[in-house]
Order: C-alpha cells, then structure tokens, then sequence
C-alpha cells in the first residue's frame, strides 16, 4: 500500500490538505447563494421581506457552524497524521462528498422547515459524514499512520468526541419526527459538549 509521508513526499501529502481545503472553502461558498430574499415579497417593505426569508438566514447559520466545525476537527486530525495511505485517502473522497452535500440539505431545510423529515435528512448527511471521519481516524490509528499513537486515556477522549456527534445526529434523526424544530437544540450542544472533552482531554494528557 503506497503511503506520502508528510517530510518525505510533502507534494503529495500537500495535495490531500489542498483538495480537502478547497472542498471546505467551496461547501462554505455554496451556502450562502441559497440565501435570497423571497419573491412574494418583492413589493413589502424590507422588514417583512427579511422576515420572510428567517428560515433561510436560520439554515445558513447553522450550516456555516456545521461545516467550520468539521472543518476544525478534520484540521485537528491532519495535524495528527505524518503519512495518508491509499485506505485513508479512499474515506476522503466520500468524507468530501458529503460535506459538499451539506449546501444542498441547507437549501432543503430552508425551503421546508416544518416538515421533520427534512430535519432527518439534514441529521442523516451530518451523522454519515461523522462516521466516515471518526473510521478516518481509527484508520490513521490503527496503521500508524499518526504522528503519535493514542495511548489510555488520549485515546478514550478522541473516541468520546469522534462517537459523540455520530450518536447525536443519528439519534436526532429519529427525535425529529417527535419534537420538531427543537431537533437543532441537539445538534448546538454538541459544541459545548465538544469544548467540555476537548478540555478533560487536554487536563488528562
């Protein structure tokens, strides 16, 4: 299995980070062209406009906190990695994948908001797009592939925080049908809930 090393082949190592950069920078580009002012409102005053367009501005803001976070987890774990074999570059290409399909389940969230199954679907892209960065790491993990290996507890607390948004999304999925728009109350907690083990993390290290 061919492996980049990130000192030995920083071209190749460099693309990875290049193309997974640019997809991050595109998905974040993309949300914001789903924000538009409707055209039923062309003709009411600017307050009622803007307020009619509420659901879309709500999508965005929670896209934008979505993909900066894994963003900045998916940035964390390159920091991690020395060397990316072919089997961690398999997982990018569909970890990529669904973070540019996130636009897309914003644009529906916004357009349908009432109904749950969007909410599902929303949860569902984000909760897929988890799993693949949690194996993504397992991977690193368990091919050496990692600058240094997770040993006890450092390696308790990074299965905690990559399982944590796996459980929330997937299970929010399903709690969708039951409560509604009080769906994204699960998703916001998963930050704090994050700073909370990345803190314990740190403190055990």
């Amino acid at each position: 299995m061919r492996t980049y090393d990130r000192n030995a082949d920083p071209v190749e190592f460099g693309r990875v980070v290049a193309l997974t950069d640019a997809v991050f920078a595109i998905a974040l580009t993309l949300l914001v062209l789903d924000l538009a002012l409707p055209a039923t409102a062309a003709d009411a005053p600017l307050a009622v406009a803007l307020a009619g367009a509420a659901p879309r501005f709500f999508a965005f803001a929670i896209s934008v906190a979505v993909v900066g976070t894994h963003y900045l987890a998916n940035h964390e774990n390159l920091s991690m990695i020395q060397k990316i074999d072919s089997g961690l570059l398999g997982l990018t290409i569909p970890y990529l994948g669904l973070i540019a399909l996130i636009p897309f389940a914003q644009g529906v969230l916004a357009d349908r908001p009432e109904e749950p199954l969007t909410l599902a679907l929303y949860a569902i892209v984000l909760g897929c797009a988890s799993v693949i960065a949690a194996l993504m790491l397992w991977h690193a993990h368990r091919h050496g592939l990692l600058r240094e290996p997770l040993l006890g507890r450092d390696a308790q607390y990074e299965i905690l925080r990559s399982g944590l948004p796996i459980v929330v999304f997937f299970s929010s999925a399903g709690l969708a049908f039951l409560i509604g728009g009080w769906t994204v109350l699960l998703w916001v907690s998963l930050w704090p809930l994050d700073a909370i083990l990345a803190r314990l993390q740190r403190r055990a290290a």
